[in-house]
């Protein structure tokens, strides 16, 4: 895999004045946040190369300050070699609170302030006086890139003159991010066009929200996401013939030709089948299709009500003659219950009986609490909580050993000081989940939160849950933020991050074919424990490097 080495020389990294105005630019790693209060110079990156994969991604991150207003109405990038770039401005949006579980030196800053996170490709950017910013550079050096050496500059511009000018250096070497991304990730986006239309001028054009859901699953491929949580029953359609129920998978097949073209669909991920009334402690309630009068309704009924069992046996057997017919079953997968608990878990456990009667040899995954007991064989992949499992590695290894899979998800929690993805978390967190992954033997990732945007997200980031009664950690509840203007999706800071961790998988898997023991080594070097790992962005980049020569 090749190296990609980005270089600034100490003295030409200094603050470069053109015309009137004086423009600070200095580069600072990627994953070190920058704040509009830091001061010019701070966390000034070394001259030590940065480093990238071919068919791999590189964050390079420079903070920029102004002694008076500007406006940067241009970025350019000189680059050569067939290596492409993308430019773009942090922006910065304020955090209430920090977690309350989480000890303050594991938060990057205290709050309340503006922390760094969206990350918008509009232009111009204005820049005020006495206030510092940050530009974002993600360089993608292609599978084929000859390896060698690029030298390129960066240089920003007003309307009239050149306000800063950069040089840097790019080495791209012979290590190479797989084609195939053997890990699972999929973060939970709600594509409903109900949710769409809150963000989104689609009105009632079915082409209109099909251009906007394509739109975000492109940006949910390059961002590495391979699984998509996919309404299954809601893109049903039933009506009544001769007295019985046919169905309509006219909508579920175009959501998953539409997806799977654009490469978002490794697994089809059937959401789950039966939900709750109100919230994670109230009783069990299953959406059916239901015959009254002689007309089909969508309704939720009660686990004992025979409905439930009579739609299971009804739309379950179609569903899976249809996916038979049309060459989709060996990726589909089913979600039944999330996170079984309390007195669920027998519900759960007589609902899988019927499902698996009806779905055959269909995998059933979910998220697992673990007072549920992580219930056995009725779930095939197990998705257990990070923070919550760690007296039950044995358990999950056995089941493993079975034949079946682990993945793991955070959400709300863990906190203290385990990994995990909230905006005041330092970068690197996020960035060490997929090193996790790797150093427990996990091969799957799950996060509930991806676009469950709450009003106006870049004002609120910490939405409330449950009617009120608790509030989600900074980013919790989505990694991403709208751009109504594209009728896409604004990546962030974690996202990237996200992004260059899942490579670093990719890249200690590949070495654990060649040399497990190396591969091993590494990732037990960045994560020694659950909650001990590399805390420090020097000494990760120095491993980093490590990896990069042991997998050429």
């Amino acid at each position: 895999m090749a190296l990609i080495r980005f270089s600034i020389p100490a003295v030409l990294a200094a603050s470069l004045a053109f015309g009137a105005t004086k423009l600070t630019v200095w580069p600072v790693d990627s994953l070190t946040k920058v704040f509009q209060d830091d001061s010019p110079g701070q966390n000034r990156a070394t001259d030590e190369p940065w480093l990238i994969a071919r068919n791999g991604h590189a964050s390079l991150q420079f903070a920029m300050r102004a002694t008076e207003r500007v406006n940067v109405v241009t970025v350019g990038i000189k680059l050569g070699g067939g290596l492409q770039t993308q430019v773009r401005q942090v922006g910065y949006v304020p955090v209430r609170a920090n977690p309350p579980g989480s000890p303050t030196d594991e938060v990057v800053r205290a709050a309340p302030g503006k922390f760094p996170d969206p990350l918008f490709e509009d232009f111009p950017m204005h820049l005020d006086a006495g206030q510092t910013d940050a530009l974002w550079v993600t360089v993608y050096a292609p599978a084929g890139t000859k390896p060698g050496v690029y030298r390129g500059g960066i240089t920003l511009r007003d309307e009239r003159t050149r306000l800063a000018q950069l040089p840097f250096r790019i080495e791209v070497t012979h290590a190479t991010v797989p084609a195939k991304q053997s890990l699972k990730v999929t973060i939970w986006f709600d594509l409903s066009p109900d949710r769409l239309a809150r963000y989104y001028d689609i009105g009632n054009d079915p082409e209109r929200y099909w251009e906007v859901a394509s739109n975000i699953g492109r940006v949910l491929a390059d961002h590495k996401q391979n699984v998509l949580i996919t309404p299954v029953l809601a893109l049903t359609d039933a009506r009544v013939n001769d007295g019985s129920l046919t169905y309509d998978f006219s909508r579920l097949d175009r959501w998953i030709e539409t997806f799977t073209r654009l490469g978002v669909l490794d697994l089809i991920e059937g959401s789950h089948l039966m939900d709750r009334a109100s919230g994670y402690d109230s009783p069990i309630s299953i959406p059916v299709f239901a015959v009254e009068n002689g007309e089909v309704h969508r309704m939720s009924v009660g686990a004992d009500d025979p409905r439930a069992e009579a739609h299971f046996n009804s739309f379950l057997p179609t569903l899976y003659a249809h996916l038979k017919e049309k060459g989709w079953l060996n990726r589909y997968v089913q979600h039944v219950l999330d996170e079984a608990h309390g007195a669920e878990p027998p519900v759960y456990l007589r609902y899988v009986g019927i499902i698996r009667k009806n779905l055959p040899g269909v995998r059933t995954v979910d998220a697992i609490d673990q007072t549920a007991g992580l219930l056995g064989d009725a779930c095939d992949i197990w998705v257990p909580q990070l923070g919550k499992f760690d007296d039950g590695f044995d358990a999950i290894r056995a089941h493993v050993n079975k034949g079946g899979q682990a993945w793991f998800y955070t959400c709300l929690y863990p906190q203290k000081r385990y990994l995990n993805r909230f905006i005041d978390y330092p970068l690197l967190k996020t960035r060490l989940l997929h090193w996790f992954n790797f150093r427990y033997d996990f091969t799957g990732f799950l996060h509930w939160g991806g676009d469950y945007w709450d009003g106006d997200p870049y004002a609120n980031v910490e939405p409330a849950i449950e009617d009120g009664k608790e509030v989600l950690p900074a980013g919790d509840a989505f990694i991403t933020y709208p751009w109504r203007e594209r009728n896409s999706i604004h990546s962030s800071i974690r996202f990237e991050a996200e992004r260059e961790g899942i490579e670093d998988y990719e890249l200690l898997h590949t070495l654990a074919a060649a040399d497990p023991d190396k591969a091993r080594q590494l990732a037990a070097k960045a994560i020694p424990d659950l909650t001990d790992y590399i805390r420090d962005v020097s000494a990760f980049r120095k491993l980093q490097a490590e990896l990069l020569t042991a997998t050429q």
